[in-house]
């Protein structure tokens, strides 16, 4: 069964007659690697947020695990899937780069000392240990995704969805997010990175699904 299975899904945005995303079937397995590609406007962020159920199908249907993702509160989707906005300032609103990453965790309930531990393990993986007192909006744009997308991945999403992740960092950090996300694949998380980016989605790899004007045109597997 697929982790993400979108059966001949539509949506229009109100006061459009063009659909956004037009008879869109696609099966995306546990654990794999998607590329979704396309020009903008193309549909990419709206087959995202169908899939997140922050947008409900017009038609079709999207199921999550096996179940209709509408049958699931946020936080349980959440739970199954990190989504990382284009803009990582609108993921920011605590006071320290630690207390992002611990927010999460403490909303489920961990303790103290479990909550340090997993805040230590991963700030340390980014290497971001040592700004972990540092006010979150001070940060250059680089360093607010990556804390942004170590929250996430504090709470263990058995999916991750990136959204043009390379619209607000420079060239070594391309370079910087391809090994971070490929240690995270290895790891056995799923990622979804959307992306009109070329040269990043060719070093990325994985199966390449490309939109073109809402719909599918080519579901390729990658290298």
């Amino acid at each position: 069964m697929a982790f993400i299975s979108i059966k001949q899904v539509s949506y229009t945005y109100n006061g459009r007659k063009k659909p956004a995303v037009k008879d869109v079937s696609l099966d995306i397995e546990r654990g794999e690697k998607v590329a979704i590609t396309g020009l903008n406007g193309s549909g990419k962020s709206t087959l995202a947020k169908l899939m997140l159920g922050l947008l409900k199908p017009q038609k079709g249907t999207v199921l999550l695990d096996g179940k209709p993702v509408q049958k699931y509160s946020l936080p349980e989707v959440g739970e199954k899937i990190g989504y990382l906005l284009q803009n990582p300032s609108q993921m920011l609103f605590n006071t320290t780069v630690y207390n992002e990453v611990a927010f999460g965790l403490k909303w489920r309930g961990k303790s103290r000392a479990e909550i340090h531990r997993i805040c230590k393990g991963y700030l340390e993986h980014f290497d971001l240990w040592q700004l972990r007192d540092a006010f979150p909006f001070n940060l250059s744009e680089g360093q607010k995704q990556l804390v942004a997308l170590t929250a996430i991945l504090a709470l263990q999403p058995a999916c991750l969805v990136l959204d043009e992740p390379t619209k607000s960092i420079d060239v070594s950090r391309k370079k910087k997010l391809i090994e971070i996300l490929e240690d995270i694949w290895r790891q056995g998380t799923g990622i979804i990175v959307i992306s009109h980016d070329v040269g990043f989605i060719t070093r990325f790899g994985g199966r390449r699904v490309h939109l073109v004007e809402g719909e599918v045109v080519d579901a390729a597997a990658g290298c």
